[in-house]
């Protein structure tokens, strides 16, 4: 018996059958998932591509076993469970856990699994050892890095702009728009009134000097394209300051200018462009903390340009503060030695938020949001038990009812957006203003009683934040119907409107890789993991706006993949990615 365990043991442990199996399994995945069809001549060749890849590959590879190892269970794991989210987010009888522990689902996970692996035991290495050449540049001067910058990325956006001219304006747009066309007669903070002040100063040149609304929000686009290539232009000087060489500042420069995101979101009026561009500037401001924290030049003078930044961050998008709470958190464990001007720093930040979100608000009579915003998770989930006929108790139904009625919600109900429910005409919410710990209590015993379905509620809400494979608009183009007149008037040739138009296509292979959320944020876990093995810990901080951001989407999303919600984390991807190889800048 002994002799027959010794024999098995070395079998599996044989490298050659062991990829062998790994090679059999991931390619019968791939086919039961019908990404190619067995009998043709492609399959075969994959298959033997795959027994090459396998074999050439050293799967007992021990010094990145740890990280490699459970990077792959945890994405295998998240494409398995997103799959079956997404396929079964309109179903009633259907349930995740069934759908999860099926033996289909198990063979599937393997065969995805050993794909992830030998894909991780290859790049993860080359990923950890890599070194950037320090070198000085080509360019001797940081101002002339700046202004080549900014113009090869506003030359490279002018295509959207002239053929969307004179600019993308969704509902959302034309909501700040119509408030700065009515004189701010009525304002609400459900945009926030920073960046409606932001539309409102280039706006009004345009509209006085030319009368028209057409060209006052022309002038508000250009404004906004030239603030957004300034600050990624300063990222590249940063880079720059910090010897990066020529061609990592290349690559930079061209993803700034390249790729399509950019250009198309730097023409449409929304919070979240602007926003976006100054969380890049966040995080810059605290790779230079840690710089004179290093150097031991960390002082309160040195943090104003932080408190400013912050302040900007904080008003430009409502739910930034919640972000904050997070960093000042993080801040003063990782800065102890500092916690003084730590402290005074974040207390002239939230101070000034709050103050101004109080009193000053409520002096020029800025309303409030209303507080569907802040329940939509909660909301889906009872929504969901509606939806799915759960039996409520007697009780439970004369609450719910009283919030909004069972069948009109369950009607209402839609697992990728809470809109549905939280603006349905028959949704109380003075009845959840005045009853709030009521219907929090409602919730709570509603999720211990019925948790499997307030998990998939919630995995389905949140599904485009963190698996790759969703299917969701991230690009609005033209102008949505108003009563201002306004319409699109393109002014690029033919040539430029094609390529406008079908640029941002999901057809399109590698480029429509930019429009997947998960991949970004799977790609920012690795490099945060190569930060921390190449034990540059104190850089881990850096990454916290970001994450704060993706985790304020994970909890109180409206939408299940919103793209323009997390387009920091574009904005911020390649210092994010350069952080694990970056050298710190000494401080005189």
């Amino acid at each position: 018996m002994q002799e027959l365990v010794k024999q098995l043991k070395r079998i599996f442990t044989n490298k050659i059958f062991l990829s062998l199996i790994m090679a059999c399994f991931t390619y019968s995945t791939i086919c039961l998932s019908g990404i190619v069809l067995t009998y043709n001549t492609i399959s075969w060749f994959l298959f033997f591509a795959l027994i090459i890849l396998f074999l050439k590959t050293n799967i007992f590879n021990k010094q990145y076993k740890k990280e490699i190892l459970s990077l792959s269970i945890l994405f295998s794991f998240i494409i398995i469970y997103g799959t079956i989210a997404y396929s079964i987010q309109d179903s009633i009888e259907t349930s995740i856990f069934r759908e999860l522990i099926q033996i289909k689902s198990i063979f599937y996970f393997i065969g995805i699994f050993n794909l992830i692996y030998i894909i991780l035991t290859n790049v993860f290495p080359k990923l950890s050892n890599y070194k950037i050449e320090y070198t000085n540049s080509r360019i001797k001067n940081k101002y002339i890095v700046f202004i080549i910058s900014f113009a090869v990325i506003l030359i490279s956006w002018m295509p959207y702009f002239l053929a969307l001219y004179p600019g993308t304006l969704t509902p959302d747009s034309l909501n700040e728009l119509g408030t700065i066309i009515d004189k701010f007669t009525f304002i609400s903070d459900h945009h926030p009134v920073a960046h409606i002040l932001f539309v409102a100063l280039p706006y009004n040149i345009g509209f006085k000097l030319s009368g028209t609304i057409t060209i006052g929000v022309a002038f508000a686009t250009v404004f906004q394209m030239i603030m957004l290539a300034m600050i990624f232009s300063l990222f590249i000087v940063f880079l720059y300051n910090r010897k990066v060489n020529d061609k990592i500042l290349l690559i930079v420069l061209l993803f700034y200018a390249i790729v399509p995101m950019h250009g198309y979101y730097s023409i449409v009026m929304w919070k979240d462009v602007m926003f976006s561009g100054i969380l890049l500037l966040l995080t810059m401001e605290l790779v230079k903390i840690i710089e004179k924290e290093k150097d031991g030049n960390l002082n309160f003078k040195n943090l104003l340009s932080f408190i400013l930044i912050s302040i900007f961050c904080v008003f430009f998008r409502n739910n930034a503060i919640y972000m904050y709470f997070l960093l000042a958190i993080v801040t003063l464990f990782v800065f102890k030695k500092y916690y003084k001007i730590f402290l005074i720093s974040f207390a002239i930040i939230f101070g000034i938020y709050f103050i101004v979100k109080g009193p000053i608000f409520n002096y020029f009579n800025i309303s409030k949001s209303a507080s569907a915003e802040y329940i939509g998770m909660p909301l889906q989930q009872i929504g969901r038990m509606a939806y799915k006929k759960v039996k409520f108790t007697k009780e439970e139904k004369e609450l719910i009812n009283k919030l909004m009625p069972i069948d009109i919600m369950a009607e209402a109900y839609n697992p990728k957006v809470s809109d549905g429910i939280k603006f349905n005409k028959a949704y109380n919410a003075e009845q959840f203003d005045n009853n709030k710990s009521d219907y929090f209590k409602l919730w709570l015993s509603l999720i211990i009683k019925h948790p499997s379905v307030a998990i998939e509620a919630y995995s389905i809400s949140t599904l485009g934040y963190w698996y790759p494979g969703v299917e969701y608009w991230s690009v609005a183009e033209g102008i949505w119907n108003n009563d201002y007149g306004l319409e699109i008037e393109p002014k690029g040739t033919k040539l430029i409107q094609s390529y406008v138009a079908n640029i941002d296509s999901r057809r399109a292979p590698i480029l429509n890789m930019q429009w997947s959320i998960g991949l970004c944020f799977w790609i920012i876990l690795i490099f945060g993991i190569l930060t921390k093995r190449r034990k540059k810990f104190n850089l881990l901080y850096v990454f916290t706006p970001v994450i704060g951001i993706w985790l304020t989407m994970m909890i109180a999303s409206p939408v299940f993949g919103e793209f323009r919600y997390v387009y920091g984390a574009y904005t911020c991807l390649p210092l994010l990615m350069l952080l694990p190889y970056i050298n710190l800048k000494k401080n005189k």
